[in-house]
């Protein structure tokens, strides 16, 4: 048997680094907005509604994520704490000894262009300026240090992310604040640190293909509020699981309209806000790079479909308005 629950929409800002926070991927948290409808079944499984399933014909699903303490142990045995601070050192394994909730999210493997992918990696704020540019979200990220960022979701939810370390192939993220979920009626304080790893291969027509997943491990200060969330977190584990699907689908749709669009990179970049105006400019290279890359591909044919296309089914499952079926 399978019950309607109401999953709110996607919201990349919340998944700060690619993807582009704990905030979000951690699934524990969602912005408020109309929500999109997905089956959660006895099992604790989310099913996409039937008619978003065109839509995601372009990822592949190389691992389904999960929570077992065995994932979790290698999961926090592998965080190099000889890479931060000792400050953040010390709060990390704090974190990692209180751990509330973790989840491996799954591994997700599609093609994207490798410089639009480490670009939103690695300013995340551009990325957010991105989606309030395309009017996709109103969430707020301002860089208040390098690598450090504060963090407003416009529903309750606000707080502090980290970049620890960053590489082509890892980064890791600490996060902390006051955090709004559709489960919970008031804002739960939490801390969270979530790794990204990130590997690039060739594809049979020369394109790139990444394939990405993540660990998340979340501590709640409140006993009580540790608790519910435990309680909850079957149905937290796959929220989480699917906004991640759905960020990597933006990644990818980003790709392919940038590589195709470069008049239309530079028109987003002009009406970007919050973000220093060299990013607006790096933002139109990296666009000007990934259209010189697409050129170079055997067998890409010639540009079709304008940005509209590319973009509207997503701003439809990011608002949580029905997406029309496709085959």
């Amino acid at each position: 048997m399978a019950v309607r629950f109401r999953l709110g929409p996607v919201r990349p800002a919340h998944c700060v680094a690619l993807l582009l926070s704990a905030l979000g991927s951690s699934g524990y948290c969602q912005s408020a907005g109309s929500p999109a409808p997905a089956t959660v079944t006895q099992a604790g499984g989310v099913q996409d509604d039937a008619s978003e399933a065109w839509l995601y014909r372009g990822l592949k699903i190389e691992a389904v994520g999960n929570s077992s303490s065995a994932t979790r142990r290698d999961a926090s045995a592998a965080i190099p704490f000889d890479r931060m601070s000792p400050e953040m050192a010390s709060r990390s394994r704090r974190l990692l000894r209180n751990v509330g909730l973790y989840r491996r999210l799954p591994t997700i493997s599609f093609e994207a262009d490798p410089d639009v992918y480490s670009h939103f990696l690695q300013y995340p704020d551009v990325a957010v300026a991105t989606w309030r540019a395309m009017g996709l979200s109103k969430f707020q990220l301002q860089e208040i240090a390098p690598g450090r960022y504060s963090a407003d979701a416009g529903d309750g939810s606000v707080g502090v992310v980290e970049v620890l370390y960053r590489t082509p192939a890892d980064t890791l993220i600490y996060c902390e604040g006051a955090f709004k979920s559709p489960l919970l009626a008031k804002p739960i304080e939490a801390r969270a640190l979530m790794r990204v790893e990130t590997q690039f291969r060739q594809g049979d027509r020369g394109q790139t293909i990444a394939a990405h997943s993540g660990d998340v491990f979340v501590e709640f200060p409140s006993q009580t509020v540790e608790t519910v969330a435990r309680l909850i977190s079957p149905i937290s584990h796959n929220i989480a699981d699917r906004n991640f699907k759905q960020l990597t689908l933006f990644v990818q749709m980003m790709s392919t309209a940038m590589a195709r669009h470069p008049d239309w990179v530079e028109r987003l970049a002009e009406r970007l806000d919050g973000v220093p105006n060299e990013r607006r400019v790096q933002l139109c290279e990296v666009g000007s790079l990934a259209t010189q890359r697409r050129l170079h591909l055997a067998g890409m044919g010639e540009v079709s479909g304008s940005v509209d296309e590319l973009i509207s089914p997503f701003r439809q499952l990011s608002a949580g308005e029905p997406v029309p079926n496709r085959r």
